[in-house]
């Protein structure tokens, strides 16, 4: 059951109360209420629950209730209550202190943050996030949470495409050579693809691309949902991006092959031809799917293929490399472009076609939040400007 947020327009999950080993409260019982439950607990119990090894019924118990609130425990305690939800679930752990007693429990759990203040600096050393005052945990987890989730599961499946899609370039190869040991392509330029031509792009990409503003975070805190639905990385995703790896690989692969059919061109100016055309490749890739534009972005994706361009033009001035000066015998030729444009919008097209088609017809609330800040942007500047029409 889903009910809509009339304040939002957000889809919100109606809470449903795991019980299936306690009976169900009737609302006409008498000293039973219908609404949430809480459990209390202090640390005497927890000793003679973890003894009596009464875990099972503990977890079944503290799931039916909204809230669980623990008093009195000892330090080993807290942490087994933590590991007591990790094993049962598959549920990210939280755990925040801001004392020594509260190190097991933060070392514990999944993310630990400590709180730097009048009991000392233990928890913090303990922690993998520090924080002044616990009025920041809702910064912490709404906004950085959320743009360090999106960040993660995008450059994961980029990392594999981008490295997927040279190595597939290379296995048409070895299948189109009959699986001899020529090469087309430089040891220097395989070393360099991952090295040079496409590494910084990728950081910068992870560092500083925002999908929404803190504000609209702090605003709909429902968009943190995406996390833990997932959708910024799952296996249908990964599944789906390296079928449109393949796809790109083969065009990338089988186009010059198609354009340069009838020439005399030979195999290293064809591997000059792969090389850059893969790098252009995938830094279009990635600008498609670029949230934020600064002007670092674009230094990085645009820099990157300048810096390709440049370092093929250094190692074809050297004569004892095999593939000497033939990027300056490709680049005279308009069929060189020609070949490049074409691989870039032959491989791109039915991303872009489907990216258009979800966003278009199957918007999730990420995408509706990106386009009511364009809108406000947009509205803000037109509002915002004289009007020359008036005397």
């Amino acid at each position: 059951m889903q009910e809509r947020d009339a304040e939002n327009g957000y889809l919100e999950a109606s809470v449903s109360m795991r019980s299936s080993n306690f009976p169900e409260p009737h609302a006409g019982e008498e000293g039973v209420s219908d609404g949430p439950l809480a459990l209390i607990i202090d640390g005497n119990s927890l000793v003679y629950i973890l003894e009596k090894d009464l875990e099972t019924e503990l977890f079944d118990l503290a799931t039916s209730c909204r809230a669980v609130i623990c008093c009195r425990v000892a330090p080993l305690q807290k942490a087994g209550i933590v590991d007591l939800i990790k094993s049962r679930t598959d549920d990210m752990t939280l755990a925040i202190g801001d004392g020594a007693n509260d190190v097991s429990m933060i070392q514990m759990a999944d993310v630990g943050v400590g709180l730097c203040g009048q009991e000392g600096r233990q928890a913090v050393m303990a922690s993998d996030f520090a924080m002044g005052q616990f009025r920041f945990l809702k910064r912490l987890l709404l906004v950085h949470g959320h743009w360090n989730y999106q960040r993660v599961g995008y450059l994961v499946l980029y990392n594999f495409y981008r490295n997927a899609v040279f190595v597939f370039m290379l296995f048409w190869y070895i299948l189109y050579a009959a699986f001899s040991t020529t090469s087309a392509l430089t040891d220097w330029s395989s070393v360099f693809y991952s090295l040079i031509y496409t590494s910084i792009p990728t950081l910068v990409i992870g560092i500083l691309d925002k999908d929404l503003s803190h504000k609209t975070l702090l605003k709909y805190p429902k968009l943190y949902a995406a996390g833990y639905r997932q959708e910024s990385y799952n296996m249908k995703l990964f599944w789906v991006t390296m079928l449109d790896t393949v796809w790109q690989s083969l065009v990338l692969f089988y186009v010059p092959l198609f354009i340069y059919d009838q020439s005399d061109i030979d195999i290293w100016s064809m591997g000059s031809l792969w090389t850059i055309a893969v790098v252009i490749l995938v830094n279009m890739h990635l600008a498609m799917d670029v949230q934020r534009w600064l002007i670092f972005t674009h230094m990085a994706i645009w820099g990157s293929i300048v810096i390709t361009y440049g370092c093929l033009v250094v190692l074809d001035l050297i004569p004892v490399f095999p593939n000497y000066n033939t990027i300056f015998q490709l680049a005279k030729s308009p069929t060189y472009w020609l070949s490049i444009l074409l691989i870039i919008v032959l491989a791109l097209l039915p991303r872009f076609i489907v990216k258009v088609i979800n966003q278009s017809f199957r918007p999730s609330d990420i995408q509706i939040a990106r386009e009511s800040e364009i809108l406000k942007k947009n509205h803000s500047y037109i509002m915002s400007r004289p009007d020359h029409d008036t005397s």
